[in-house]
């Protein structure tokens, strides 16, 4: 039994079509009311299936074009909209004749319910139960007109509210508040970010945000004018900078931006918001933002201490092992693979002992170096004890996770390391394992992990060995 689907969004047709086709109907689609016209006159469905607001002809147009058709006006319509249809729509669809209207979204066994229940009450005779009143020409036309001009007079109102809400909203922020374009364009402005530069709002508005606020034609690309454009509209982020605005009279002061990402119904970002906040006067204050500056640095720089090797500059024990606490558990929520690496430098001592600790160090940092270039993306790497590093492998196999193993392996071993006059040929060992059903937690991954490294270094050394 063949049905139409007609429907102006293509994820709503691929649904539908999915969802009918799983119970054996043969459905075809159409784009909007005129393809869906032409093709009920072709393909001859025993059933219609359409969306009310599409452009060209909408759905109530459909349907009174269709009972001109000797054919088609025997054909059941199943109207499947949005919040489209009030109870005024809803009367005229039925004196029009439609069989059944849904409200998007419905569940799948509720729309198949009703499709078979309105194709028993069309019939072998293909009438259905309760003829459409014939309504006139005219008077269709009379009614249809009614609920479009009540429908623009709803939106109209609708969207006024909205206009004067949102500047309601704009002005009684303290700070000043700047709606920019992907072009630079400014689209809205509130009294408060005038008032910032010595311009009105109205002077704001229409024009590029760099010509505004720094008085140039290009937009911002310097440390002083750090612009969060890209960041909001290529990646889609949350940005915070320290901006320098220059005002009417030529003055400049600091101003903390705040942008977030505008994104519309398909969820494309549009537009940027973005909040400023008068920070202080520039020239009378920069020794404090210099300082305010060695302080974010400095609080930077512990943030990083915290969590680093200090030898190494690979993560350290603390950190490392919290990871692998959080992908094991990760892993274990997604029921997803998560492997697990042990390396240690084969007789590190005797490299300490014969050329000292100074080369030592240097064999230390260049080995380092060494694995993290040889891990992939979203592999993490720490080091766990004076030789030992500890490899986190997300979402990987046992096979993967040896694959990394070996690189490793190859890549130190490749190169003796020099240090002056020194060179030194230096060999790791490996232990591998993986996360699996028995393991109660972290701990029992990476004890396996060492207990397969011992075996390697049993086994003679310069080798991976597994354990599950």
């Amino acid at each position: 039994m063949k049905i139409l689907v007609i429907d102006d969004d293509y994820v709503t047709r691929l649904l539908l079509q999915e969802i009918l086709a799983s119970k054996g109907y043969d459905v075809v689609v159409a784009e909007d009311g005129e393809g869906g016209l032409s093709k009920a006159r072709t393909e001859r469905p025993s059933l219609v299936i359409t969306d009310v607001l599409m452009p060209g002809l909408d759905g109530f147009q459909f349907l009174r074009e269709a009972q001109k058709d000797s054919y088609l006006a025997g054909v059941p319509v199943i109207f499947y909209t949005g919040s489209y249809l009030d109870r005024k729509d809803e009367e005229l669809a039925r004196e029009l004749g439609v069989a059944r209207y849904l409200i998007k979204p419905v569940m799948p066994e509720i729309l198949l319910a009703t499709v078979q229940e309105v194709l028993e009450e069309k019939g072998p005779s293909d009438k259905r139960t309760a003829e459409p009143r014939q309504l006139e020409e005219p008077v269709f036309l009379k009614l249809y007109n009614e609920r479009l001009v009540s429908k623009l007079k709803s939106k109209a109102i609708e969207s006024e509210r909205a206009r004067l809400s949102l500047g309601h909203i704009m002005e009684s922020i303290g700070d000043g508040v700047v709606v920019i374009e992907r072009d630079h364009t400014i689209l809205h402005a509130n009294t408060a970010a005038g008032a910032m530069l010595g311009i009105t709002r109205d002077d704001m508005i229409g024009r590029k945000c760099h010509d505004v606020i720094h008085r140039q034609s290009t937009p911002c690309d310097n440390t002083d004018h750090a612009c969060p454009h890209n960041a909001v509209f290529d990646r889609g982020e949350i940005v915070k900078v320290l901006h320098t605005h220059t005002d009417a009279g030529g003055g400049e002061r600091y101003v903390e931006i705040t942008a977030s990402p505008v994104r519309d119904g398909a969820g494309e970002i549009f537009a940027m918001v973005e909040t400023h906040r008068d920070s202080m006067e520039k020239q009378r204050d920069d020794e404090l933002v210099r300082l305010v500056k060695n302080l974010n640095e400095a609080q930077t720089n512990l943030k990083h201490m915290a969590v680093t090797d200090e030898l190494t500059d690979l993560k350290n024990r603390r950190y490392i092992m919290e990871r692998l606490e959080e992908e094991f558990q990760r892993a274990k929520r997604s029921a997803r693979s998560l492997g697990l690496i042990m390396l240690d430098i084969d007789h590190f001592k005797e490299v300490n002992d014969v050329y000292g600790h100074i080369v030592g160090d240097a064999v230390l940092r260049t080995i380092s170096g060494r694995i993290r270039d040889s891990l992939r993306k979203h592999d993490l790497v720490g080091r766990v004890g004076g030789e030992e590093f500890l490899v986190v492998c997300p979402e990987s196999g046992l096979e993967e996770t040896v694959q990394v193993a070996e690189r490793i392996r190859r890549v130190v071993h490749a190169k003796a390391i020099g240090e002056g006059t020194v060179e030194v040929l230096v060999a790791l060992s490996a232990g591998v394992t993986v996360q699996g059903k028995g393991d109660k937690s972290a701990d029992m991954l990476f004890s396996r992990a060492d207990t397969a490294l011992y075996r390697a270094k049993d086994q003679g050394r310069n080798r991976v060995v597994t354990m599950t």
